[in-house]
């Protein structure tokens, strides 16, 4: 069996990656021995990780790493800095499998260079990544002219470009991320592996799920549950849903409508300011940090569920999956990964100034249909798409080509020849000779790299 090294944020860091990768690990497990590597000292709060699998720090990786124990690493990279930063290290010097969550990695950088108070590595950064208009955008930012990158232009500056330079290999969740991807680094191999739905309902079980639910969390079975779950930040558009349920409630279209905000609440997004100015104190209930289990509860007690995102940063949402798992009606964004589900499976709404009439309308549309209907084409879809199994095959075969050679970076082969190619001149030759000699061979690799894309 190949033998790979995991890296990747766990429980208790809360992040929805840990999540993921806590429902990934099980389904690789029957396919590769696997190392899971954390952070020196890191307590891992999963006791089946703990129980099945080789956990070992990351001051061990380096020695097993020369080594030789491994076929493939495997790296899972998101913009939650504290919980990326020393994965991301790992990335640039030992090149693997990078499984990007987040598109855009702008968050991140912005976290490891201007909160730090570097300016100089985030002027660098932009440079390699994104060249002169980088740098120029960057001095606009720092005279006033802008806003911040990150919250206004990150799909154009995405960042991302060194760990696509030392990546063996690029997985994401979406046609639209890889579309991306192959517009900046046509020389990267990219697949595209869904997110898995890591709990599908049987279709005859929903009302029992549901009626379970509600009598735990002392729901009324009568009122017409709507739910939104989740860390609320403003990318969340709550207030755009609150802003709706307001009419709603004004023009009497849903009479026992209640609004769940499932989650933490980000300090500065005044949704208890809106709650009160939109007199919806009946209507709208404020959960607070929920666990995985009481988060999956929530969704079993909804009728519909909302899960909107703008600005994007291309990522996708396991929430999302969560939600269709439980064969449960859901409003999304008509952005990025988000426009790839059909029509008949996830309601959209724009993010222009028809938002608040999109949802209005889509809430109506949903709570007057027939939502068996609607359920049995969600599991359908997802029971087709979106299984542990499905996301474990794409991964299989993913790493199988990379560990093979059958799909290859040529920027790291090119990496790899030049370093040792240098090393060898610098090794025989003066400096006085070794510089022209130097040039002159980069200039034609390069060339030739150039001519092969």
């Amino acid at each position: 069996m190949k033998k790979i090294a995991y890296f990747s944020p766990l429980n208790p860091i809360r992040s929805g990656i840990s999540d993921y990768s806590e429902d990934l690990l099980p389904e690789l497990a029957k396919s590769f021995e696997i190392d899971v590597y954390v952070g020196n000292g890191f307590q891992i709060q999963n006791s089946e990780i703990k129980e099945c699998f080789s956990i070992r720090e990351y001051a061990e990786f380096s020695k097993r790493y020369n080594e030789k124990h491994y076929d493939a690493i495997i790296y899972h990279m998101g913009n939650n800095y504290s919980a990326h930063d020393e994965i991301y290290e790992f990335i640039l010097k030992y090149p693997g499998i990078v499984v990007l969550h987040d598109y855009s990695l702008h968050h991140f950088f912005a976290a490891k260079t201007l909160e730090c108070g570097d300016l100089t590595a985030y002027r660098e950064e932009m440079l390699y990544c994104h060249g002169s208009n980088g740098i120029n955008e960057v001095n606009r930012f720092v005279n006033g002219e802008i806003s911040p990158i990150w919250e206004s232009n990150s799909l154009k500056y995405p960042l991302n470009l060194r760990i696509l330079d030392h990546s063996a290999g690029v997985i994401v969740h979406s046609q639209f991320a890889k579309m991306l991807l192959q517009e900046q680094a046509s020389y990267v191999p990219i697949e595209v592996v869904p997110i898995p739905a890591p709990h599908i309902s049987e279709f005859n079980g929903i009302e029992v799920e549901k009626g379970k639910a509600r009598n735990e969390l002392n729901i009324d079975e009568d009122d017409f549950v709507i739910s939104t779950l989740g860390y609320a930040n403003p990318t969340k558009r709550i207030d755009k849903v609150i802003e709706a349920m307001s009419i709603i409630k004004s023009k009497n279209m849903i009479s026992n409508i209640k609004l769940y905000i499932v989650g933490e609440i980000a300090p500065s997004y005044p949704i208890d300011e809106l709650i009160r100015k939109y007199k919806l104190t009946d209507q709208v209930i404020c959960t607070g940090f929920v666990t995985l289990e009481e988060f999956d509860t929530y969704i079993a007690a909804s009728d519909m569920c909302i899960n909107l995102r703008y600005p994007t940063q291309g990522e996708n949402s396991a929430s999302l999956l969560k939600i269709m798992g439980h064969g449960k009606p859901v409003i999304t964004t008509h952005i990025g990964s988000f426009a790839e589900f059909p029509e008949d499976v996830v309601y959209k709404a724009r993010y222009d100034k028809y938002e608040v009439d999109d949802i209005v309308k889509h809430i109506c549309e949903i709570y007057n249909s027939n939502r068996e209907i609607l359920t049995r084409k969600i599991l359908d879809y997802t029971n087709r798409n979106n299984t542990l199994s499905i996301c474990q095959m794409g991964y299989l075969k993913f790493i199988d080509n990379i560990i093979s050679g059958e799909e290859v970076n040529l920027m790291l082969g090119l990496r790899e020849y030049t370093n040792k190619y240098m090393n060898l001149l610098s090794s025989n030759l003066s400096a006085k000779d070794f510089e022209p000699i130097m040039v002159s061979n980069i200039s034609h690799m390069c060339n030739a790299f150039n001519k092969f894309q």
